[in-house]
């Protein structure tokens, strides 16, 4: 018990509250009022500015660092989500609904971005693991039991966005329960801002990167000059770490093709009506959860390179047999994609935790450099994907959106195929016996 309250922090119930907004309800409501409106050209514009104001996170965390403000930043991103959300319902206009998308985006980011912030600046580094496992499990729990209450809303979607706004008043008042005193330097005291950096880029694929809604920690620590990404992503496009970051923003692209309009998409292909279709999302996020551990133990088994294969082949089954049953619409076709559909969030886990290791064993350049630029190229990937799932499925149908997915999820399954040997694991990796250490 003494070992469980060293890890848990009573803030963390609050974070829970708004991982139900974010990767719960939004997902779901968002898409439906923007879709049903104005078509699915327009939800993705939508989408695709959510996507854009998370990209502030770099920002905002080197805001945080130089100002230590974390409690104001933290603080103002569950008024942000309740301001977006709020006024997202109120609303019907595609201007004003992109706005009202980056401003959920960019709250978003800010209260993650600096709940990361918490742990690796305020507790010793032992303690992170521990510390970032139970409050990725809070905000897990916080998706699952938000994608509950979206199938409950979905027929009303735009009082669905009014309750996730109204649950950032009691996720704030939890949320500032038990913050560690930033009034003090923290457990980094005498560690310079660069190295802490460096060590928070390490830790970034980690940083509850449950759902692949949420891409606030997955950008959080990317390095804010785009004209050195770009160059270091040129200089290494010959290597196995270029190979790899082009597999990575196909499989990405692939993947977030399918969430972005996640309940438009399983109505029009498998007239699967919203309720349902949330309900086997949140079934999947309860399983995702249990399975970012066991990833981390495999990566170390088989070579980080294999898991994120293996998670990317994973995805590409289920995304072709959705398009087949897509396409030929057998009986009982909306229940056996449904249930085609629950691996791939729970593929997500895998991908995601070994994802970040892989792209820094790979390349050449330095950590942070080249955790920023596999980080930037999931967010390119997220926002291109979003444009193109609503084009797509106006200009075609969303059984394209599928096999598109399929497409590009098999175009990083070939090109991971070559690296499975730079990547196996080391000695060190593994025990004496050859187990895992």
């Amino acid at each position: 018990m003494s070992r469980f309250k060293q890890f848990i922090s009573p803030w963390y119930l609050g974070y829970a509250f708004q991982g139900a907004a974010v990767l719960g309800l939004a997902p779901i409501l968002l898409p439906l009022v923007v879709g049903n409106a104005l078509g699915n050209s327009a939800a993705g514009i939508v989408v695709a500015c959510f996507y854009v104001g998370q990209l502030a996170s770099p920002l905002l965390g080197n805001f945080a660092d130089r100002t230590k403000a974390f409690r104001l930043i933290y603080a103002s991103g569950y008024v942000l989500l309740a301001a977006g959300l709020s006024g997202f319902a109120l609303v019907e206009s595609l201007v004003f609904w992109s706005l009202l998308a980056f401003v959920q985006g960019l709250g978003s980011a800010a209260t993650n971005t600096v709940a990361a912030m918490f742990i690796v600046e305020y507790s010793p580094k032992k303690d992170w693991d521990g510390k970032i496992g139970w409050l990725q499990t809070f905000y897990g729990a916080g998706q699952a039991a938000g994608l509950g209450l979206a199938a409950i809303a979905q027929a009303h979607p735009t009082l669905g966005l009014l309750l996730s706004a109204a649950l950032m008043a009691p996720g704030l008042f939890l949320g500032l329960r038990g913050l560690p005193d930033t009034g003090h330097s923290g457990a980094q005291t005498h560690t310079p801002l660069s190295q802490r950096t460096k060590d928070l880029q390490a830790k970034a694929a980690r940083l509850i990167s449950t759902g692949p809604r949420n891409l606030s920690h997955l950008v959080h620590h990317y390095h804010p000059h785009v004209g050195g990404l770009v160059g270091g992503l040129l200089k290494s496009l010959k290597t196995p770490y270029g190979l790899y970051i082009l597999a990575w923003f196909a499989c990405m692209f692939g993947t977030w093709l399918l969430y972005n309009l996640y309940p438009l998409l399983m109505k029009s292909a498998f007239n699967i009506e919203a309720d349902r279709s949330s309900l086997f999302y949140a079934l999947a996020a309860v399983i995702g959860v249990f399975f970012y551990a066991p990833s981390g133990k495999l990566g170390k088994l088989i070579g980080d390179v294999a898991v994120v294969a293996l998670g990317t082949i994973v995805t590409l089954v289920c995304l072709v047999a959705m398009s087949m049953l897509a396409w030929w619409q057998p009986d009982n076709a909306g229940w056996w994609a449904a249930l085609a559909f629950v691996p791939i969030p729970v593929a997500w886990s895998p991908l995601i935790v070994a994802g970040t290791a892989a792209a820094a064993q790979l390349s050449s350049l330095n950590q942070g450099k080249a955790v920023g630029i596999f980080n930037a190229t999931t967010a390119i990937a997220s926002v291109l994907s979003a444009f193109a799932a609503g084009w797509v499925a106006d200009l075609l149908s969303y059984t394209w959106v599928l096999i598109l997915a399929a497409i590009a999820s098999a175009i990083a399954s070939v090109l991971l195929l070559p690296l499975l040997k730079q990547n196996k694991p080391t000695q060190e990796d593994l025990g004496a016996d050859g187990s895992s250490a």
